[in-house]
């Protein structure tokens, strides 16, 4: 059962240089790309599973900064995976100067998908991004087992040439109350690294945590 949300308005702050506004394809799919190598953060006490993140860093993957995290959220997958769909868990305010959830562009988001757009009003970086969402499996009372998304930058600023994402939902093993947060991420931009991508992904878990605990994210 595919998933679909709308988009966001927001900024990259970048250097300046030479640039032009470019698209990239985004190919079919829900899935990451490939196995999973972030372990679940260790236990802490009672805590089977604590709300942090945990990165591993990859060898590049086709030319670009390659991390992958796994944290939990002490929510049921079903309330974690409402969150994830929501535009305003995607955004990064320590990145971005402006947001706004924008309706699916079909003609760069080619289905049921949200799209995006990024604008840096410092060295007028524009950039779009569009989400899918998937429930992949369900238990045999129809709960939701197992939801992947994905996320790429469809058009937008030649400073960033590679721009996507993937976040896999899974209840705990032991806990279905509480669910495992998997993301791979993958960015090639004008002065990134590891640390960027890290930084990035801190955010966006730190306020789908938030929203999936019931508090209010500031900006929303």
């Amino acid at each position: 059962m595919k998933r679909a949300w709308l988009a966001i308005l927001g900024a990259l702050v970048l250097l300046p240089a030479c640039q032009e506004n470019v698209v990239t394809e985004f190919p079919d799919g829900f899935e990451p790309w490939e196995e999973h190598a972030a372990p679940l953060p260790d236990a802490v006490g009672a805590d089977a599973c604590p709300e942090t993140l945990v990165f591993v860093r990859n060898p590049r993957y086709e030319g670009a900064w390659n991390v992958h995290g796994t944290a939990c959220i002490h929510q049921p997958i079903a309330t974690v995976f409402a969150s994830v769909q929501e535009a305003t868990t995607s955004r990064d305010p320590t990145t971005t100067t402006t947001f706004e959830a924008l309706p699916v562009m079909p003609e760069e988001c080619d289905g049921d998908y949200q799209t995006s757009v990024h604008v840096d009003d410092i060295v007028d970086v524009d950039f779009r991004t569009c989400w899918r969402h998937a429930v992949v499996t369900e238990d045999e009372l129809g709960g939701l087992s197992v939801t992947a998304t994905r996320w790429q930058k469809v058009w937008g600023s030649s400073f960033i040439s590679v721009m996507e994402g993937s976040i896999v939902l899974t209840p705990l093993e032991s806990d279905p109350n509480i669910t495992v947060v998997r993301y791979q991420y993958h960015l090639e931009a004008l002065s990134s690294s590891n640390a960027t991508v890290e930084s990035f992904l801190t955010v966006i878990y730190e306020r789908l945590r938030d929203h999936a605990n019931g508090v209010a994210l500031t900006p929303p």
